[in-house]
């Protein structure tokens, strides 16, 4: 099953043709009822849709079945986009589960933003985009941010860190592992660009830097940590290579904080990344 909100004009009339040239069938072969209607549909069809009435920004709500007989097999992602061309209006869809109220947008001109969507009426009935990663075709007023809770849950492997603190491992050692991964990860981060989305806040930056002093204070509590010490050492030695020497001067810019500040502190917090992934280009 597919699942989509839309803010399309005509969508009961527009749509069978859409489907039917998404996935290759004919449009007899198509059914777009009303989710609550159960007497006019065309239970043969290879490919249905359920339409819901909605309030708010978004106005239907669309859930779209694909019989296995259907000519093609489409990525959710791949319909959103096709679906977006042929309403001509941008097709929401989920990001991931972990964070619900982020939604991923297929532009009718083409491509792919975020939105930050929430339900305004707490009964499914209703939404509101409350912001977005670029500007979304329709929607002027929407404030164009980005979302820190896109970048803290996107996947990043951390193989330096499985090697020497295994996933799973509990006691002191966990919590070494929560501090060590997330050093390599802004290492990584740093490396390739900032994924997903090119950016990263001071203020996360700052804490990456925080949660770095943490570890150096718990690597002297842990006994026999000399393969850990080695894999800090060499994510150390990433981080120099990625980063320019400020005396913390960006960062300090960037969080409306006095210079001065940064002098006592570990070598880390006097460098800075080539290129500040908090500065809007």
């Amino acid at each position: 099953m597919y699942s989509f909100l839309t803010s399309a004009d005509k969508v009961p009339d527009v749509l069978p043709g859409v489907l039917a040239g998404a996935f290759g069938v004919q449009v007899s072969e198509t059914d777009v009822s009303d989710s609550s209607d159960w007497e006019t549909r065309n239970w043969d069809a290879l490919v249905t849709c359920e339409y819901e009435r909605l309030e708010g920004d978004l106005t239907w709500s669309l859930s779209v079945y694909e019989a296995k007989e259907a000519a093609r097999n489409l990525s959710e992602e791949e319909l959103a986009v096709l679906l977006s061309t042929g309403l001509n209006a941008p097709v929401f869809f989920a990001w991931g589960s972990e964070l619900p109220w982020i939604r991923r947008v297929a532009q009718p001109g083409g491509g792919i933003t975020l939105a930050r969507v929430v339900d305004s009426n707490d009964d499914g009935t209703g939404f509101s985009i409350q912001g977005a990663e670029s500007a979304i075709a329709g929607f002027p007023n929407v404030p164009v941010t980005h979302f820190s809770e896109v970048v803290r849950a996107f996947n990043i492997p951390t193989p330096v860190t499985d090697s020497v603190v295994p996933l799973g491992t509990s006691g002191e050692l966990e919590n070494v592992r929560g501090l060590l991964v997330n050093w390599e990860r802004l290492c990584i981060r740093m490396r390739s660009d900032w994924p997903p989305s090119g950016w990263y806040s001071a203020e996360m930056y700052q804490e990456d830097l925080k949660l770095r002093d943490q570890l150096e204070v718990i690597l002297e509590e842990v006994p026999d940590a000399d393969r850990i010490t080695a894999a800090v050492s060499a994510l150390d030695a990433q981080y120099r290579e990625l980063s320019v020497e400020d005396r913390g001067s960006a960062l300090c810019a960037a969080l409306e904080e006095e210079g001065i500040a940064m002098g006592g502190r570990p070598w880390y917090w006097q460098r800075r990344p080539a290129v500040l992934p908090w500065a809007d280009a």
